[in-house]
Parts: structure tokens; sequence; C-alpha cells
């Protein structure tokens, strides 16, 4: 499990003005959402915490994904740059240079949505992850999940993984993550549409001919500290 594929959530049903369920509930309503939602289509910030920096770097666009095909990534100006991730490959693209990365991955193993985070079941994420139901102010009207990596592989990679959840729509509102080296990323996403067609140039998307193609993927790692 690679930290590129620690991301989001998607959750729908709706609680109402229920009480605050169990984390066996919200596991349980959890899943059973992730297998209505088809695609999903956001504006997100992408807020990127270096441990060694004291500012931060704050990257805007729109995140677009399908079910467990892909999760595209288009950043707005001042960003180049095109995130396409899938269960197999991940591709990072800069149109204004020309310039792309290509990496090859392997299928993640007993997973029938691709994306940890991104439309992945609760239940599989415990596979990896120590799950609670904790207390945020951070974040009004959600719920807060966190989730402390349980597995070697993961905790050399990982400290925590945090996500806020909204409690009307059981939709996503931001996910962090903090790395093992302290560098932390946050992703807060605006109004989400579910279950729309998503645009031909998403879901058709291809590297053009003749550009530079690298064999690697260093979106996360050459960010410079």
């Amino acid at each position: 499990m690679k930290p590129i594929h620690i991301l989001l959530a998607c959750l729908w049903l709706p609680l109402g003005a229920q009480a605050q369920p169990t984390l066996k509930e919200l596991v349980e309503r959890f899943d059973t959402a992730q297998a209505k939602v088809d695609t999903l289509q956001a504006p997100f910030t992408l807020t990127m915490q270096r441990a060694m920096l004291k500012t931060p770097t704050v990257a805007k666009g729109t995140l677009f994904l399908q079910g467990s095909e892909f999760a595209h990534f288009n950043f707005a100006a001042p960003e180049d740059l095109v995130l396409h991730l899938t269960a197999k490959a991940l591709i990072s693209y800069s149109p204004a240079a020309k310039e792309a990365e290509f990496l090859k991955i392997g299928v993640i193993k007993n997973s029938n949505r691709k994306f940890l985070g991104l439309g992945q079941k609760l239940s599989f994420l415990g596979e990896y992850f120590e799950i609670g139901l904790g207390q945020s102010k951070d974040v009004a009207g959600t719920y807060f999940l966190t989730l402390a990596p349980r597995t070697l592989g993961m905790k050399r990679r990982m400290q925590s993984l945090y996500l806020w959840v909204d409690r009307d729509s059981n939709l996503p509102r931001q996910v962090q993550w903090v790395e093992r080296s302290g560098d932390t990323w946050l992703l807060e996403l605006g109004p989400i549409q579910v279950n729309q067609a998503l645009p031909s140039g998403v879901t058709g998307f291809k590297l053009p001919e003749g550009i530079t193609v690298k064999s690697q993927f260093s979106f996360f790692a050459t960010r410079k500290k």
C-alpha cells in the first residue's frame, strides 16, 4: 500500500437528526454508501505542509472520481498539472511543459474499490488501520474519524489519517493524512456532485503523443523541504 492511495472517502446515506452513530453503525453506512457512488466531482483545495517549512503550499482545482476506475485531479492556474490515478498506474501531466510521468503499480490486493479513501470501504481500510470515532471542532457539522496504521508497512509510511464527514449528507468534507516524516496533506472538498456524467476529456484521458514521458511519479517525493 502506498501513500498516494490514501486520499479521501465517499459517504452518501442521510442521517438527518439522528443521534451520534456508533463506529460500527457509521462503518456500515459508509460501506453501503460507497457502492452507490459511481461518479463524483467537486472543487478541491490541497494544502501541503512540509515539516521543515513554515509556509504551506496551497493548490486548487477540480476532482473527478469514477468508481474503482480512476481518480482525476485537474489543478487550476498557476499550477500546470493534471493527475490521473488508476489501480494500475499513476500519471502526472504538465500541459504547458509538454511533459509527463507514468508509473505502473500493482493492483491493490482484495479490493474492488481501488483507491484507499477514494471510493474505498471502511471495512477494507480496517485491514490496514485502527479506525476510531473521534471529536473535532475544526469542521462544524461533521463526524470525525481517526485512522491509525496497524500494519508494519503502513506504519513505515504514515503516522495517521483523518476524515471529516458531513453530518447531513454523509459526504466527505475533508481528509488529512500525516506522513511518517511529519509532512501533512489536507484535502478540502467544495460542493460535491454524485452520479453525474463526467467530461469526456476526463473519462477518456490519454497522454498526448510526442511529449516527454518519464517512468516515475514524483508529485509527492520531489516537493522541496
